[in-house]
This record gives C-alpha cells, structure tokens and sequence, in this order.
C-alpha cells in the first residue's frame, strides 16, 4: 500500500472516529460479562439459550465463563449473541488521532535517528549545533510519513 493510501486511510478513519460519539463511549460489561448479564435480564436459562444455538448447557456457561475471563472468541460470541437476537458489536477506537499517532512516532524516529548520528559525528569531533539537528530531524520526518515506513514503529 502506498504512503498517500495510508494516509487518505488514516484520514477517513479519523473522520470516522471523530463523528460518530458512540465510538467514544466506553461500554463497561455487567458483572459476569455480557452474555450472561443479557440472558439473565430476558430471564433465559442457559439451557433454553444453549436449545436456540444448538450447543449444551454446559457449553452456554463455558462461553460466558471465557467471555468473563476475556478468552472467548469473535466467532463463539457472535453465534451466542445470535441466539440472545443481539448483534455482536467490535471495533478498535484509537485514543487519538491516527494522523497524530504517525506524526509522534515519526517524530521519534527521527529525533532517534539524529541522535544517533549526532552522537557519532560527536566522537569523531564534527558535532553539529542544536538547529542543525532539529532541522534534519524535522525533515527526516516528513520524509518517513512520506515513504509509509514501518521504521517509526521500531
């Protein structure tokens, strides 16, 4: 993928973040998880819920346990959450901007990587000034969000 496509990406992703507030909203499960809080306030056994999904009793407390535990999986989740008539609902909300995200890790990168070769121009006795550094730092930015590199992330 190309650096331009990351970045008309992030850009929508972004848009999309930051418009729609039940992103925003952080759900807490109730105690014991989702699936059972559920089940229990429709007043549904876990045996009558296990006949709806085609799977045992044991197995309707077994996923309720994992999901308790955050060890059930996508798949067993959404076909419990069938049986309930719920959708499952998953999403990853980044806590900031994307764009900003890249920007800070880039800026780390590079203000890393001038380091580096400051600090051995230095042993060498040919430093350079604060500017200098800032300057070449602040280009050699630019220059990784520019190529999409996956060095920001080292």
């Amino acid at each position: 993928m190309t650096s331009l496509r990351r970045r008309i990406l992030r850009e929508e992703l972004d848009r999309t973040f930051s418009h729609d507030p039940l992103l925003r909203v952080r759900w807490q499960p109730p105690a014991g998880g989702w699936l059972k809080g559920v089940r229990t306030a429709l007043g549904m056994t876990a045996k009558q819920l296990g006949r709806r999904t085609g799977v045992s009793q044991n197995a309707i407390s077994e996923a309720e346990m994992a999901e308790a535990q955050g060890r059930i999986t996508l798949k067993t989740l959404q076909k419990i959450a069938e049986g309930l008539d719920c959708d499952v609902v998953y999403a990853l909300v980044p806590r900031g901007s994307l764009e900003t995200m890249v920007h800070n890790r880039a800026n780390r990168a590079a203000q890393r990587i001038v380091g580096e070769v400051s600090h051995g121009m230095a042993l060498e006795a040919q430093s350079t000034d604060g500017a200098a550094n800032e300057a070449e730092a602040s280009a050699l930015r630019e220059r990784l969000i520019a190529q999409g590199s996956s060095q920001i992330w080292d």
